[in-house]
């Protein structure tokens, strides 16, 4: 997966070391991307080389993330869930690398990261493009009786047995609960041998988040420190509803975004599938911003 990617660097964070891969002159504007579960930054070799041409661009891998260390001893909390601390990661990475204001394309809970990061840092921010962030607790808390079922549905039939999976020590079950979950049934099956293998390795890291995975208490007016930066929603014609949802509570609060349909994609973008189709329609934004 990572033969024609740079080799890794590496910044200290928040008390772990950070791998990532960078491409690009350092003049140009940053481009970061964030990966979701159970991936790395590998996931985004279809976008590293093509999106140098015009930034500088830095893909990282998440704590606990491959290649990164897996911490034992760190914990995740009620008051520093997962995505609370991948968005404090974030925002000290762009730091640390002098990267700011950088564009930040995030999918899946990596669009929740670069979401709630760019709410605490909105200056570190130059633009969001967001694939789909899964925003469990906006949808809990919608006032549709629909969204509430749907949000459930994801926790009761997906994220649950994929981590009892997980628990007990059956990774790649595990995994594949989760992907045909939140992609389609079967897709897991569908992909490379060495991006199931990638996968199934980042499965500690998935199972670590889990009792702690979002913040709870976030609410539809918390994205409004967030609400002027310029954004683009990336969606699956194909996607699941619960995404659908998410994605329309959360653009109901964006002043400045606009939409693009990836057609014939699931909650997977077209990323891995359609890389072309993807980054046109990415870059085509980040290009105005």
């Amino acid at each position: 997966m990572t033969a024609n990617l740079p080799a890794t660097k590496s910044v200290e964070v928040n008390g772990t070391r950070l791998h990532y891969v960078e491409l690009g002159s350092d003049n140009k504007q940053s481009v970061v991307f964030v990966h979701g579960a159970v991936a790395d930054y590998r996931i985004w070799q279809g976008q590293i080389e093509p999106f140098s041409h015009h930034y500088r661009v830095i893909a990282y891998s998440r704590r606990h993330n491959y290649p990164n260390e897996f911490q034992e001893g760190f914990q995740y909390t009620a008051d520093n869930d997962g995505i609370t601390q991948f968005a404090s990661d974030l925002a000290e990475l762009i730091r640390n690398l002098n990267l700011a204001p950088a564009h930040l394309v995030g999918h899946s809970d990596g669009g929740f990261t670069t979401l709630l990061s760019a709410c605490k840092n909105p200056e570190l921010v130059g633009s969001l493009v967001l694939g789909e962030p899964p925003a469990i607790p906006l949808v809990f808390k919608s006032n549709d009786k629909k969204d509430v079922q749907l949000a459930q549905a994801l926790v009761d039939n997906v994220l649950k047995p994929a981590g009892e999976a997980m628990a007990k020590g059956d990774f790649e079950k595990g995994v594949r609960i989760f992907i045909d979950g939140v992609m389609s049934k079967g897709f897991f099956d569908q992909l490379p041998p060495p991006v199931r293998t990638s996968m199934v390795s980042n499965a500690p890291g998935f199972l670590k988040q889990l009792p702690n995975p979002m913040p709870s208490g976030l609410s539809v007016n918390d994205l409004d420190r967030a609400s002027l930066v310029p954004t683009l929603f990336v969606r699956g014609e194909l996607s699941p509803e619960f995404f659908q949802r998410a994605t329309e509570i959360i653009k109901s609060r964006m002043k400045r975004s606009e939409e693009v349909f990836i057609e014939g994609a699931t909650h997977e973008l077209g990323i891995m599938t359609q890389p072309q189709t993807f980054n046109s329609k990415v870059l085509e934004f980040l290009q105005k911003n």
